[in-house]
């Protein structure tokens, strides 16, 4: 890879990673201050009259995609294959990517300690703080690492603009199911989508900076 392509990468990675922390700090001071109230009430009272019970059998299974079960099941077999393929500095990188994704879900989840929506019913049991969503932050740093990683095997672009948004649309359906479930108001998944996106560009840039220094 030459050089101008590496430069391109990290700063492409950096600068999506500023732009999905700014979206974090953003809804958290928003919801702190209770700009949010009104738009989280209302888009779950929406939410809830298209509840029907085939949706929400398919709303429990997606869910599950962001589950600490399988998000760290995922996470295992790719980093099993990048290892098999020699590839330690990318299984580092998943590494790194999925603890820390479970490293900044629970301090943020301890610092804030938003109780869970009580606007419409729930359809599942939960526990812990509301704020971030950690299925959808876990997803969002697991699935993108992983696109990532994958990206980096192909040649097309189009291949991998394709591979990053099918892993889009998965934490999508799962910020999205969270919502239809009653576990958690809109901006919760917003949160933990925009941090586990800055997170795994963060370490996608770094791993980037690390290789760029030393290609040179």
């Amino acid at each position: 890879m030459s050089i101008a392509v590496q430069t391109g990468r990290i700063f492409l990675w950096l600068s999506v990673t500023t732009l999905a922390l700014w979206g974090f700090i953003d809804v958290t001071r928003d919801f702190l201050e209770g700009d949010t109230n009104e738009v989280d009430h209302a888009i779950m009272l929406v939410v809830a009259k298209i509840r029907v019970p085939w949706l929400t059998a398919i709303a429990v299974d997606v869910t599950a995609l962001g589950s600490i079960t399988l998000v760290t099941l995922f996470a295992a077999l790719m980093f099993v294959v990048l290892l098999a393929l020699r590839n330690r500095i990318g299984a580092l990188q998943l590494a790194i990517a999925s603890i820390g994704a479970a490293f900044w879900t629970e301090v943020t989840k301890n610092i804030i300690e938003r109780a869970r929506p009580e606007v419409i019913p729930r359809l599942v049991e939960v526990s812990g703080s509301s704020y971030p969503s950690g299925h959808s932050l876990a997803a969002t740093s697991t699935y993108f690492t992983i696109a990532i990683l994958v990206g980096h095997r192909l040649e097309s672009a189009p291949a991998r603009i394709a591979i990053l948004a099918m892993a889009g649309l998965m934490i999508v359906l799962v910020a999205f199911s969270r919502v239809y479930l009653g576990v958690h108001y809109p901006t919760d998944v917003a949160g933990g989508v925009a941090l586990g996106g800055a997170w795994a560009f963060f370490v996608a840039g770094t791993f980037s900076l690390i290789g760029h220094r030393r290609d040179r």
